[in-house]
């Protein structure tokens, strides 16, 4: 007999659930506050235990739910307001439901497994989360930017000013040296990308040399990151994993943190409509100030004889103006609809958005079309489906480091204030007599476009497969693809300036790159309830993924004067790249809730393996544990509750796709191919860092639940780090990878929200947030090492063992009974003062970060504002240096005022200590305090905007802004300026970044 029946039998026993009781009754009730009987719209209510049975309040806080027959229990909850159980008696059919507010938001459910969450009262770890209200408060290019200064623990920075984003973020430090740096990202249960893929404009600027080295393309290339292609109007919530415990249910992908986002569902009712129409421009927010000569001899020292024929006295252009000094209009227009009927509910939503660049030429343009379903298969199963479809193009311009004269802001410090350099009547540009290029004419007519195409869908399956009196059995399963296609288009024609220079005018570029992420999830949950505040929820799961990136650039140079095409040149180059990575993870995790649900316990194991392991069979572990323990009504009225916790996990961070082979390269001899091995080989027993990490903390509710404060210190240690050796010539290679060293980082978070006045007419919120870490490369079995920069001469990044791994290097000049000539230092004991040595001068890391939120509501008024301070860290400013060079620094002529000779200028004398004394003085204190997002609303009386249209349910007016001041002492564009793009090491570096900008918005919301 076949087993094959016999197979398929036991499946459907396990798939196919119990019969549920055949007699229902209907039940109607109304949810309203608690003070002022308000009715509450889209309140969740729920029977407690089946929670396939639910439904959502209507405008007048209604709701009709069919339950079954005898005694229940009904539990409604909304953010924001706190989470109430009432009983509805056997003969009992109505019922009304009072909430109260929950400013604090305590009843939160909170992520705690890959399908499993709990309220944030019974949370055990620190997790950050951030509701939809939070993060559109200002329009922004991408979700990172509208998380910045809102979330302790995590380092949120602009790599530079360019439209279409581009950011970093940290979450608790430093992770790794040469590893992956940013977090793993989660949509509606999917991994998508967040890849950071360089443009190409290497082929122009020559930032890391000839045009065909690195496939065409550097790190130097000021690429954004596709996390940035999400429309941000589509999240429902945001929730940071920054933990060892809370991320180690996502195993060897979680040591840089995990976000897990959650998008907007269809809610049962009548649909309802949203329409968002804003308006606004950006406007540049600070400029170098570049050097006015006031006579023709101090245009002759700097640019020699030939600054005699140009010099006007009294004639100044301001460039910088010229070409940043745009303010063009820019819109975004948002639309949705979600409601339900039967078994069926839906959301769907669209984006059309427009942000003009400041500088000519530079734009970013979104559109994007969402639908997400969930259907109801009978009263036992759930199948959702989520879609969205985005196109995206940017205009970049030509920013950062180059080694043409192409760039900018590298070009402007060889550029006079007082040559005229803008296109006269016929439109044509001049050259510009003292530099390889015009950055107006650049700006005008080479092109650096980028378009996106991409689509993220998932489908999730959840079955209640078995359902009893005290206990359930629930199988969640998921599985989605996030696929995008990107394509770099460069064009520089032949007859710009700088295309003259290699005796091959006119260059143009063409990527195509496209990358798939696919993920499959299955998990069963055992939910199991002792009794009254004690119950059990057990996960299993597993979780494969298969990624797949192919990169291709051709590059064409020696073009036909007119012609763009990629065919139409002499000189042809082509680079192709492919990776593929396949992971396989197996998870379980136990959650206990005892005493009355004042103790958390939590245990959970991951294993995990990879292709990218040197070993693509072996099995990583990664186990977690958690508690936290809440007392009740210490000090009534002072301490309300006050919950002490605690966490232990692992996480990993995986090898890099293709640091476990030894690349073999293509060349030619005489026309016959030929192949040569890489100088670089991998150890053999190649697999990911392992980080540990301990969390201690405590949240306490305090005067009458109008404050919490959450407090937590942590300490985490990475082993096995990702580094790289020299070998032996004798061994046929120069480098190998291997796992080795030690990295330990401590920090300090906290988060304190407070309502200190909450009346009928009038509240106010306030939310401040602070956080410090400090990292030290604890063991090093390799000699110290640079790690970005560009070397000691200027200041540089080096690891080294006992130092911060973000630790500036550069040069400096040994004085009399100086501290640091001792044994181990970077001087002897004894050294004669004047020598010059190379030692720390910098840290590129924070000496701690604060935000501080404000809303206040008052009538239909609300002001909201958000500030961002950052105390300490350090810049290698290097746009500061070339200005230096070519004596066109803003200040250059300014009095010298301490240690001066021969009464110097300001610029004088820092030329004078450079190259003889010291790297120093380019090295800058970052701190800056910003006014990140202010608004200003005005909600509109009901009567009132029904006079527009009776279909009208509510409408707002908005005024705001995004970064609309600014307070450094950083003499750059702006502090917040990574050259090299996002990575762990080596940010902080500032050569000639797209400049920052300020926005203003007007916006107006319709519901109806």
């Amino acid at each position: 007999m076949s087993r094959v029946p016999i197979r398929l039998g036991l499946l459907l026993a396990l798939i196919v659930p119990l019969p549920l009781h055949a007699q229902q009754r209907e039940v109607r009730g109304q949810v309203v506050a608690e003070s002022g009987a308000q009715p509450l719209q889209d309140v969740a209510v729920q029977l407690v235990g089946n929670n396939r049975v639910g439904t959502f309040t209507d405008r007048e806080g209604r709701f009709v739910l069919n339950v079954p027959s005898g005694p229940v229990r009904l539990q409604a909850s909304l953010l924001g307001w706190q989470t109430a159980t009432v009983e509805v008696g056997e003969n009992q059919s109505t019922v009304v439901i009072q909430l109260g507010q929950d400013a604090l938001r305590l009843d939160e459910l909170v992520v705690t497994g890959q399908v499993t969450s709990v309220a944030r009262r019974n949370l055990a770890n620190a997790v950050a989360s951030v509701s939809a209200e939070e993060l559109t408060q200002v329009p922004a290019a991408s979700v990172e930017q509208q998380l910045a200064g809102k979330v302790a623990g995590a380092d949120i920075q602009a790599n530079s000013g360019a439209p279409g984003g581009g950011m970093q973020i940290n979450l608790r430090g430093v992770t790794s040296i040469i590893g992956a740096a940013t977090p793993l990202y989660v949509i509606d249960g999917v991994i998508v990308s967040d890849a950071s893929i360089a443009s190409g404009t290497n082929v122009i600027t020559r930032a890391s040399g000839g045009a065909f080295n690195s496939g065409f393309a550097s790190n130097q290339d000021n690429a954004p990151n596709r996390i940035a292609d999400l429309n941000p109007n589509d999240i429902e919530s945001i929730e940071i994993l920054k933990g060892g415990s809370a991320a180690a249910i996502y195993g060897s992908k979680a040591s840089n943190g995990v976000i897990v986002i959650t998008t907007k569902q269809g809610r049962e009712g009548a649909p309802r409509y949203s329409f968002t129409q804003r308006v606004g421009t950006f406007d540049l927010a600070n400029k170098l100030g570049l050097r006015v000569f006031d006579n023709v001899d101090e245009a002759v020292e700097a640019f020699g004889p030939r600054a005699a024929d140009f010099f006007v006295p009294g004639q100044v252009y301001d460039h910088e103006e010229e070409l940043a000094g745009n303010n063009p209009l820019s819109y975004e227009t948002a639309a949705s609809v979600s409601g339900g009927s039967g078994n069926t509910r839906y959301f769907a939503s669209a984006l059309l958005k427009h942000d003009g660049g400041i500088i000519t030429g530079t734009y970013y343009d979104k559109q994007s079309l969402r639908l997400n379903l969930d259907q109801n298969l009978g009263s036992w199963a759930t199948l959702g489906l989520n879609t969205n479809l985005i196109r995206s193009k940017t205009g970049r311009g030509f920013t950062n480091n180059d080694n043409r004269s192409i760039s900018y802001w590298m070009t402007f410090p060889q550029t006079p204030t007082f040559v005229d350099i803008r296109p006269g009547a016929d439109g044509e540009y001049p050259d510009n007599p003292f530099a390889n290029s015009n950055p107006l004419e650049t700006a005008g007519r080479a092109l650096n476009d980028e378009e996106v195409w991409r689509m993220i869908a998932s489908t999730d399956f959840t079955a209640d497969l078995w359902s009893g009196d005290n206990q359930s059995l629930q199988l969640v399963a998921t599985g989605g693809v996030d696929f995008f296609s990107l394509k770099n288009n460069i064009f520089s024609p032949p007859d710009l300036q700088y295309e003259l220079d290699d005796g091959k005018a006119g260059t143009t570029f063409l990527g195509n790159s496209s990358n798939r992420n696919l993920n499959v999830t299955g998990n069963l949950v055992h939910r199991y309830g002792f009794g009254e505040g004690l119950s059990a929820t057990t996960s299993l799961g597993i979780q494969y993924e298969d990624v797949d990136l192919d990169v291709a650039r051709i590059l064409n140079e020696d073009l036909i004067v007119g012609q763009s095409n990629i065919d139409q040149g002499t000189n042809p180059g082509v680079f192709q790249t492919r990776s593929r990575t396949r992971d396989l993870g197996f998870f379980a995790q136990e959650e206990l809730l005892l005493l009355d649900e004042r103790l958390t316990l939590v245990a959970g194991l991951r294993a995990d393996k990879s292709s990218n392991n040197a070993d693509p069979g072996e099995f990583f572990l990664y186990p977690k544990f958690a508690a936290a323990y809440r007392f009740v009504d210490l000090a009534p009225g002072m301490v309300d509750e006050l919950k002490v916790r605690g966490a232990w996990g692992q996480t990993g961070n995986q090898p890099r796709y293709g640091d476990k082979f030894s690349v073999l390269n293509t060349g030619n001899i005489a026309g016959l191919q030929t192949l040569n091995i890489s100088t670089t080989t991998v150890a053999e027993d190649l697999h990911p860092e392992r980080q540990r990490e301990v969390e201690v903390g405590f949240d306490a509710t305090l005067l009458n639940r109008t404050a919490q404060l959450e407090v937590t210190a942590y300490e985490r240690r990475i082993t096995e780090l990702l580094l790289r050796r020299a070998l032996p010539p004798s061994t046929g290679y120069a480098t190998s990878i291997f796992n080795g060293g030690v990295l330990e980082t401590r920090g300090i978070e906290s988060s304190l929200r407070v309502v200190p006045v909450q009346t009928s007419g009038f509240q106010w919120t306030s939310t401040t947030t602070f956080s410090l870490d400090r990292s030290e490369v604890v063991e090093l079995p390799v000699p110290p090492f640079a790690a970005g920069g560009f070397g000691t001469a200027l200041g540089g990044f080096q690891i080294e063992e006992g130092r911060s791994p973000t630790q500036i290097v550069g040069r400096d000049t040994v004085v009399a009974n100086d501290p640091r000539c001792v044994v181990g230092g970077p001087c002897d004991p004894g050294t004669a003062a004047g020598t010059r040595i190379v030692t720390g001068i910098g840290d590129a890391n924070p000496d701690f970060r604060m935000g501080f939120s404000n809303e206040f509501s008052f009538g239909d008024f609300n002001i909201y504002s958000l500030w961002d301070w950052q105390h300490g860290g350090d810049v290698i400013n290097l746009t500061a240096w070339l200005f230096d060079l070519s004596r066109t620094s803003g200040d250059f002529n300014d009095p010298c005022v301490e240690a001066c000779v021969d009464n110097e200028t300001l610029g004088e004398q820092r030329l004078r200590l450079y190259p003889g004394r010291t790297s120093t003085i380019w090295v800058e204190d970052a701190s800056f305090v910003k006014l990140r997002e202010l608004t200003l609303t005005y909600e509109v009386p009901s009567d009132a905007a029904a006079r527009l249209w009776d279909g009208i349910e509510g409408m707002r007016i908005s005024l705001s802004g995004r970064n609309l001041l600014r307070f450094t002492d950083y003499t750059g564009l702006d502090p917040e300026v990574s050259n090299f793009g996002a990575q762990a090491i080596g940010r902080n570096v500032d050569v000639a970044p797209y400049p920052p900008s300020r926005s203003f918005w007007l916006s107006v919301d319709l519901t109806f």
